[in-house]
């Protein structure tokens, strides 16, 4: 079916409950090795740019598969979807537990991250055809609130139980976690709930739309000047600026809660400003927290007010994102929204990369002026593409 779902309001709030939850979980452990980076060095005797190579490559596995499961899935029932999706990857965590190497770890956390490949894209689609046109861009902004949640709440707690006791345990957690949402999602959302059949054609008529492609250059862009730092934020916070453990957890707490709290506030404002002028405001928040690092990455106490500005803009930018695209083309927001998750992923790899490189060159002074050009490259084309195409 590709109408909206007749379903109850009290049960549809459940499914985006879930649908929440489950983005609260793939959040955590797409991120968790930025904030575990010095208990996952110290266990597996690996180097930190080798860790961040378990988000950059993870990044590369989400970017290939968002796309590929959303046209060879596009026949499935989002519920068996989506449940099987978590159940991967809550299984994935739970052999990752017991790795004893970073070798396998990582053969296991590319098995695990399809299902995030899977789950993120099509929780978008799912609340498409959930909730009527005039709700989407609040409901699509409330579901991906889930990763906000995961920075604000659970990578600083991860912060912390990694310094304490180590970065298996947070792994375990996750597993349960993503089996508890899968078992919410297989209970909540309605059965046979269809998108909109994707073609090649369809594909095809996705990737010559002028306004979507700019849109995805948009999140491409943005998000590699994210990660150019956020993968070594742990690691920089106690080399750069001197901090200890508890300024590396309080600095990820504030940026996650940052980043909840720019969340709430676009969510709600959305509606009266507009997708287009509040992701822009995002980028704009986020170049400023940018370049406050630049600046004060030497400085303990700015340095982490610079990550908490950063953070204001991060979590509502993807979701206000996933609202442009559905509300530009409704019918292609499947396959549109499985672009935007594979742009987004080669945005992680690229920032990654670009990051490890600074690193490795011992050019660490120069990671924040690295990102804050992209940043403000990816304002510069939301506004140009808002613009542009009204979109």
């Amino acid at each position: 079916m590709t109408a909206i779902a007749e379903t109850r309001p009290s049960s549809t709030r459940a499914a985006l409950a879930f649908l929440f939850i489950g983005n609260v979980m793939i959040g955590s452990g797409v991120l968790a090795p930025a904030a575990m980076i010095n208990s996952m060095t110290a266990d597996l005797n690996v180097s930190t740019v080798a860790i961040g190579a378990l988000i950059g490559w993870g990044a590369v596995i989400l970017c290939i598969g968002a796309p590929a499961f959303g046209f060879f899935t596009n026949r499935v029932d989002r519920r068996t979807l989506l449940t099987a999706s978590l159940v991967l990857y809550a299984v994935g965590h739970g052999v990752s537990v017991f790795a004893p190497d970073y070798t396998t770890l990582l053969v296991t956390r590319l098995l695990m991250i399809s299902g995030a490949a899977i789950f993120t894209p099509q929780a978008a689609s799912a609340v498409a055809l959930l909730v009527p046109e005039n709700r989407r861009a609040a409901s699509v902004a409330t579901v991906f609130m889930g990763w906000a949640v995961a920075g604000a709440v659970v990578i600083p707690f991860m912060s912390i139980i990694g310094e304490t006791l180590n970065w298996r345990t947070i792994y375990a957690g996750l597993a349960i976690g993503s089996g508890l949402a899968a078992a919410g999602v297989i209970f909540t959302l309605p059965a046979k709930l269809y998108p909109a059949r994707m073609s090649l054609k369809s594909w095809g008529e996705v990737v010559t739309r002028p306004a979507i492609l700019l849109l995805l250059a948009v999140t491409c862009i943005q998000i590699t000047g994210q990660f150019t730092l956020y993968p070594y934020l742990a690691a920089e916070l106690r080399t750069t600026s001197l901090a200890d453990s508890t300024a590396v957890a309080v600095a990820f707490g504030l940026y996650g809660g940052a980043g909840l709290l720019g969340s709430i506030v676009a969510a709600r404002f959305v509606g009266s400003i507009g997708a287009p002028r509040t992701q822009l405001i995002c980028l704009l928040i986020m170049s400023a927290g940018l370049a406050g690092w630049s600046v004060f990455a030497t400085s303990l106490v700015p340095a982490i007010a610079s990550v908490f500005v950063w953070g204001l803009g991060f979590g509502a930018a993807i979701s206000m994102q996933q609202a442009r695209l559905i509300t530009v083309a409704p019918a292609l927001a499947s396959a549109s929204v499985a672009l935007n998750t594979s742009v987004l992923y080669l945005g992680q790899a690229s920032g990654t990369a670009i990051g490890a490189g600074l690193i490795t060159r011992d050019l660490h002074h120069l990671i924040g002026p690295a990102g804050l050009a992209f940043m403000l490259m990816a304002a510069t084309a939301s506004w140009w593409t808002s613009r542009k195409f009204k979109a």
